[in-house]
């Protein structure tokens, strides 16, 4: 698996060995970031919920991402991550939680961390944990005012209603989709 952008463009990272466990696709992190438009991690605060391999927080960085904070529940996952910043010179100490999204965004309304991108990748078969995670962060004060959530899931998925935010882009690409988020007017 490779970086597609930035300066860690061609790089290679470890992916997660597990079937259960599926890594997003290259085409779909260089579509991510191009709907965002060049430049647009450049100085961001970046949230990869239900992190995995991290993938997702290195290709923010990758593109000049002030700080990215990884965040999954798996400690395995957790020891990816971390080899895989290792494996491009970097360093996740501080910014790597092995926590649940709630848990993850509960310390981080305490600690007033505020983010411009929230990027939530749950396991397919819980894409609620996702919305549950995308109101948490309204509520609890952790989001910029022109923020971006997306969520990634099956297309066939039907997603529950966030009660704080609206969809306003829907990308389908091979069996996942990207739904993007933005604070409801």
């Amino acid at each position: 698996m490779r970086i597609t952008g930035g300066i860690f463009k061609g790089k290679k990272v470890t992916p997660f060995k597990n079937p259960a466990v599926r890594p997003s696709k290259a085409m779909l992190r260089e579509a991510l970031f191009s709907i965002l438009g060049p430049g647009y991690c450049t100085g961001k605060v970046i949230g990869d919920f239900f992190s995995g391999s991290g993938v997702m927080a290195l290709e923010a960085l990758s593109r000049g991402a002030q700080v990215v904070y990884c965040i999954d529940s798996d400690i395995k996952s957790c020891d990816l991550i971390r080899s895989n910043f290792n494996l491009l010179n970097s360093s996740c100490r501080d910014t790597l939680f092995h926590l649940s999204a709630e848990q993850a965004l509960s310390h981080f309304s305490t600690a007033g961390i505020i983010f411009d991108l929230i990027y939530l990748d749950p396991p397919y078969v819980s894409p609620e944990l996702g919305i549950v995670a995308i109101d948490k962060a309204c509520v609890s004060g952790c989001l910029a005012p022109n923020a971006v959530v997306v969520l990634e899931h099956q297309p066939k998925t039907a997603l529950p209603q966030s009660r704080e935010m609206s969809i306003w882009k829907q990308k389908k690409y091979g069996h996942s989709m990207l739904t993007f988020y933005e604070h409801q007017s």
